[in-house]
């Protein structure tokens, strides 16, 4: 009886004391539901593997605070409220956690979007911006490179009655975003091809086993499926991207830039040339921003003109407006080009629109890298601050309707284009310090392949098909569920 009189007594010692430890931790914090120990709050998130945090959001409102064994996150879920966060805080919450970002961090390394805020990162960033600035030279460069993309796509639509968009959109954006970064042309049969999809299944779908190795974390350590998915990935990024830097740092000719990987090795040498005391890292830090390229490049673009194809699929009321609109630009004997984006409002309608129904990047976060304050709530040193894009794209006081597709929702009352950054509910590249460095060359991209595949096209669901779910796929990014189109000529 003493024994159990012992444990008893210090059962209840320990649960007075954690109870105690961690109302003195929410203390001023935004509310929440209340932690279990070891385990916190992933009993209230691990059952909606595509939106972990909506019973929650309905529950607390527009901020709240969840605790999990990687950390402690306060997730937004108002457009005011993330404004302020990313633009009113300067760098406060700027920062990454490498404990957060497991174990995406593990597979891309001192890239941008997993890195800490740090001198390291300012300096890859600088490095990244005069790299995009110097490869770009100029719009119609940029726009003839995303031309090249839909010629691959187009080629491939032309022999086949009916086809998928997902596989064939993400394949030939990679096999041209690849020609960007290394000056090799490839087919979408190519090896590198099939290499890269098995890498960007890894790192699509990892994040969602996460929770086991929450639990017990050093299951990490321990040879499982988990970890030989994750050392695969690290493979690959090691036979695709390392090997074409060296070859490309033994053939580089200072002032020649033949693509995106010559243009860091000249921006890293012009910055380190300027000195600097502070740890920035090294040129072999490259092959990581490559990967960034690839997976920030190819992902975001590839998968919004899946949405862009779905929708238009689903509204053919819409496409019968976009095909008007194309023809009173666009002569027949031309194709669409980026001048013509000004005087076609409702397709850049119909782009934002997309993207704000689709939710690519559901959820952004970042970390407090010092105390800071939120809609009047203390924010600890160290704490996740999770935008909920999700919610706010889907917010019924900024958007009417949200569940359906409107793009009237960015035209004014003279059916004028508003513009990308008007809505300030509507955040597809991120704000602030942490917002898309790519989101010149992503526009064009978009404009480019819709106002082509739509110009010389009809979009139609196969005869007698399902009509498809717009219900998205995966936690860290919302794909379409697969589905297949035909595409009729138009002209």
């Amino acid at each position: 009886m003493m024994i159990v009189e012992v444990a008893v007594s210090l059962f209840l010692i320990w649960t007075i004391w954690y109870i105690s430890k961690t109302c003195i931790k929410k203390q001023g914090m935004p509310p929440g539901p209340f932690p279990f120990p070891w385990i916190g709050n992933i009993p209230h998130v691990m059952f909606d593997q595509v939106f972990p945090f909506k019973k929650l959001s309905k529950e607390y409102g527009e901020i709240f605070t969840v605790f999990l064994p990687n950390g402690t996150f306060v997730v937004l879920n108002t457009a005011s409220l993330a404004r302020n966060a990313r633009l009113g805080t300067k760098d406060d919450i700027a920062g990454r956690s490498s404990e957060s970002s497991y174990p995406l961090e593990q597979i891309l390394g001192k890239d941008l979007v997993i890195s800490d805020y740090s001198a390291g990162y300012l300096f890859r960033k600088r490095v990244f911006k005069s790299s995009i600035h110097v490869f770009g030279s100029g719009l119609g460069q940029a726009e003839g490179r995303a031309r090249h993309a839909v010629q691959l796509a187009l080629q491939e639509i032309e022999k086949c009655q009916s086809f998928s968009p997902n596989k064939l959109i993400h394949s030939t954006i990679f096999a041209q975003v690849w020609e960007w970064l290394t000056s090799k042309k490839i087919t979408l049969d190519d090896p590198i091809i099939s290499l890269f999809n098995e890498m960007h299944e890894i790192i699509t779908n990892l994040p969602r086993e996460i929770s086991i190795y929450l639990l017990i974390p050093f299951l990490k350590y321990i040879t499982n499926n988990f970890n030989r998915k994750l050392e695969r990935a690290k493979d690959i990024k090691k036979q695709l991207f390392p090997q074409e830097f060296s070859a490309h740092r033994e053939t580089y000719t200072p002032g020649v830039i033949r693509d995106l990987t010559d243009s860091f090795i000249s921006a890293y040498e012009n910055e380190i040339a300027k000195g600097t005391s502070k740890d920035i890292g090294s040129i072999e830090d490259i092959p990581d921003l490559m990967l960034d390229v690839v997976v920030a490049g190819v992902d975001t673009a590839s998968t919004t003109i899946c949405w862009f194809i779905l929708y238009n699929a689903l509204h053919q009321d819409i496409q019968a407006k976009l095909h008007k609109e194309l023809d009173d630009v666009v002569e027949n004997d031309r194709l669409p080009c980026w001048q013509d984006v000004q005087n076609m409002p409702y397709l850049q309608a119909t782009l934002c629109e997309v993207l704000r129904r689709s939710e690519l990047l559901p959820i952004t976060g970042t970390t407090a890298i010092r105390d800071t304050t939120i809609g009047g709530y203390h924010i600890p040193k160290n704490t996740n601050v999770l935008i909920n894009v999700d919610e706010i794209h889907h917010d019924p006081k900024e958007w009417p309707e949200p569940n359906e597709f409107k793009p009237e929702r960015f035209l004014d009352s003279d059916g004028k284009f508003v513009g990308w950054t008007t809505k300030h509910a509507f955040m597809p590249f991120g704000l602030g310090r942490r917002e898309c460095l790519g989101q010149v060359f992503g526009k064009i991209m978009l404009f480019t392949f819709a106002s082509t595949l739509l110009h010389l096209y009809k979009i139609e669901l196969p005869e007698g098909a399902e009509k498809p779910c717009t219900s998205p796929i995966g936690l860290n990014f919302h794909h379409p569920k697969d589905f297949k189109v035909v595409a009729k000529k138009r002209h």
